[in-house]
């Protein structure tokens, strides 16, 4: 090979290189921001939704930044939690920021409001989104999660065989998905039956001083958020989640029912949750029509869950002895959601 050739090859390796770098350097970028880390499943189960939404996509970088606030709540690691996951932003400059749940809203999205670069779309939220300013930003739109409550209600009729009047009591721990969610229910209309309270446990001690009072006095107990209690008021770490489902479960004389679809995992007799794949597809889809150029933020209307899933504990329906109608296992089985 003369020298000619040599030097024309070399520049055409060069220009190659620099091409491919310039091409990612201007490649469309998303940051998927999650509030949990992915040892919760509904985080797993929300990124499972965004692969399903992001499918055949090579056109732009994507990068995840999970804040992991699922594993401690007081405000030192918070305002830490949110000092990294805004860095992150700063070090990625991304195009449209993915933010799963509320404290990805609470800690960072709210800084970005009206951001000239980039755009917000949110999944899984609990709350308002005017309390992170979202209402009046030009660049934001998502999918709020919101419980099924209408679901829960048919379910729990058909369970009581269209027994009227049953009597029905909320429990939550005291993260702020649960604290939005107790607001939610307080809110809804529960007739033909009665919700006699919803409840908030700051520890595992007083979940279950409250799980005893309520024994006896309802039908159905209804639960979904048990992940942030910790033994005692200040003490760091949380009692594992299945831990409290076992207990629960152990001293309730009704049916658990479980508003979250992992919540039959850990011991629920029966679950109606909101669709994590839902959550994370849509959103998915959201941040592809913006980074597309093909509707603003602005352009696409914030919607609010349609789909929920089924899950179901074989053991926990022998220990009630009750009858459940036969498409909800189906529909369990069907979802990979069925436990023996």
């Amino acid at each position: 090979m003369n020298r000619a050739a040599r030097i024309l090859m070399l520049v055409f390796f060069v220009a190659t290189g620099a091409l491919v770098l310039w091409e990612n350097a201007h490649k469309p970028r998303l940051l998927v921001l999650h509030s949990y880390d992915t040892d919760y499943v509904w985080t797993r189960l929300v990124d499972e939704g965004i692969r399903r939404g992001l499918a055949g996509t090579s056109w732009m970088t994507v990068r995840r930044h999970y804040m992991r606030t699922k594993k401690f709540s007081d405000a030192p690691s918070l305002r830490r939690a949110s000092i990294a996951a805004r860095k992150a932003v700063e070090d990625f400059r991304p195009d449209v920021i993915l933010a799963v749940d509320d404290y990805a809203q609470k800690l960072v999205g709210r800084y970005y409001v009206d951001h000239p670069g980039i755009s917000i779309v949110f999944a899984g939220v609990n709350g308002d989104p005017a309390a992170y300013g979202y209402d009046r930003a030009g660049n934001v739109t998502g999918i709020l999660e919101r419980k099924q409550f209408p679901a829960i209600i048919e379910v729990l009729s058909m369970l009581a065989g269209n027994k009227k009047g049953l009597r029905l009591a909320y429990l939550s721990d005291p993260a702020l998905s649960g604290r939005c969610d107790v607001d939610a229910a307080r809110c809804c209309d529960w007739s033909p039956h009665e919700l006699v309270g919803c409840f908030i446990a700051t520890d595992f001690g007083r979940w279950r001083k409250k799980v005893r009072e309520l024994a006896g006095r309802i039908d159905f107990l209804l639960v979904s958020g048990y992940r942030k209690l910790p033994r005692r008021v200040g003490e760091r770490g949380f009692v594992p989640p299945r831990e409290v489902m076992a207990w629960t479960t152990a001293h309730m004389n009704v049916p658990v029912i479980g508003m979250n679809v992992f919540n039959s995992r850990d011991g629920a007799m029966l679950s109606v949750g909101v669709s994590p794949y839902e959550q994370g597809e849509t959103a998915a889809r959201m941040a592809l029509d913006i980074l597309s150029g093909r509707r603003t933020a602005a352009a696409i209307p914030v919607r609010s869950a349609s789909q929920y899933v089924v899950s179901m504990s074989a053991s926990a329906v022998r220990r009630y002895n009750v009858r459940v109608p036969r498409v909800f296992e189906a529909f369990a089985r069907a979802t990979d959601n069925f436990y023996p």
